[in-house]
């Protein structure tokens, strides 16, 4: 089953990304910026300013937001920590009912990432990105012996909104997000091919377990494909759908 083979690549990802926390807990590295693929933004919004610092981690940040171009936002789905975690803590619980969110209220949530994103690019620029770091959860989670108050907050937001809404943290709050679904838009302008989620009509019968299943809360059923920049190929819905209707093309 797809989602046994995506749960193999989660752990493996699990495993690399608790190796890189524990050199950062032991001493052994003194920084998580190279770790994170939002260096790309960070730091990458000082380089008019002459910073170069962490070249390689902005290289390799900008690398994974330019391949959701053609692949779409699989990093999220399978690869970052936070991602997997989310998925742990809302499936820990006995209920995996989330909480319905209003349209209109969900379109403000999903803003939100957004203003995140420009703000983290307009304090990195005027080198002031210490404002935003103090929030950040990568940092909080790598230094708890110096976290803030801000970075706790924002882990306690992340952790206990994940318990009550699947990927709360990826669908309202990540400014990763943002950035990967800026390019996914970049490629409809220019048209270029996506590799999607499809659905075979003449095989759906509307019981709407796909739509019930996505994490994101996409509306997957009465659409021939999922355009969606906030999908994340989990491939939940492919696994539910009873008339094995949905597959990825």
């Amino acid at each position: 089953m797809k989602q046994d083979k995506r749960k193999i690549i989660q752990n493996a990802f699990i495993g690399v990304w608790l190796i890189a926390l524990i050199t950062i807990w032991i001493g052994k590295t003194h920084t998580s910026h190279q770790f994170c693929p939002y260096a790309s933004v960070c730091f990458g919004a000082m380089l008019p300013n002459g910073y170069t610092t962490y070249l390689i981690s902005i290289i390799i940040g900008l690398a994974i937001a330019i391949s959701t171009i053609f692949l779409g936002r699989k990093f999220c789905g399978s690869i970052c920590f936070f991602g997997t975690i989310q998925e742990r803590i809302f499936h820990f619980k006995k209920s995996n009912n989330t909480i319905i969110i209003p349209t209109t209220l969900d379109f403000f949530l999903k803003s939100l990432k957004y203003i995140i994103f420009f703000g983290t690019i307009y304090f990195a620029y005027t080198l002031a990105a210490f404002r935003y770091m103090n929030f950040c959860p990568v940092i909080a989670l790598s230094f708890p012996m110096q976290i803030t108050i801000f970075g706790a907050t924002s882990l306690l937001i992340i952790f206990v909104g994940s318990f009550i809404i699947e990927r709360f943290w990826c669908r309202y709050l990540c400014p990763y997000a943002a950035f990967m679904n800026m390019f996914i838009y970049l490629g409809k302008i220019l048209r270029i091919k996506r590799k999607v989620i499809r659905v075979n009509s003449a095989k759906c019968i509307s019981c709407k377990l796909c739509d019930i299943a996505c994490p994101m809360s996409i509306k997957i059923v009465n659409n021939s494909q999922v355009n969606d920049p906030n999908c994340i190929y989990c491939g939940n819905c492919i696994d539910k759908c009873p008339k094995h209707g949905i597959f990825y093309k």
